[in-house]
């Protein structure tokens, strides 16, 4: 009974001694992710998120560029091939809420392969 407390204790302090640093290599990871939507390199967008080891879904919310989600980003900088891999690797349901067609619209942006795609699912 001791050691499974023991065990216990161990476990759940290992587990939040690792958070911090498992946070810091996905912040590694994805450093640059914007710069790669900027400049609309599909390629290495893919490899970056290949090589932080989670899905886009994941971690689409929490990322920002220039104050706008990952889509918005791609369609202010005209990078249509990043941010059509974005609106397929992402749930449709996502976008249904998110406004993103309707800020395409009053952007002058709503003619866009992204909302384009992003209207179609």
């Amino acid at each position: 009974m001791k050691l499974a407390a023991t065990l216990t204790v161990v476990l759940a302090l290992s587990g939040y001694t690792f958070a911090p640093k498992a946070n810091a290599n996905l912040a590694t990871a994805l450093n640059g992710i914007c710069e790669n939507v900027a400049a609309d390199n599909k390629s290495r967008f893919r490899k970056k998120i290949k090589e932080s080891g989670v899905k886009l879904r994941d971690i689409y919310d929490g990322i920002s560029c220039g104050g706008e989600n990952l889509v918005r980003y791609a369609m202010t900088n005209n990078a249509n091939d990043v941010g059509t891999y974005i609106v397929k690797r992402m749930p449709s349901s996502h976008f249904s809420a998110s406004g993103d067609i309707e800020w395409a619209s009053s952007k002058g942006l709503s003619a866009s392969p992204i909302a384009e795609s992003i209207a179609t699912r």
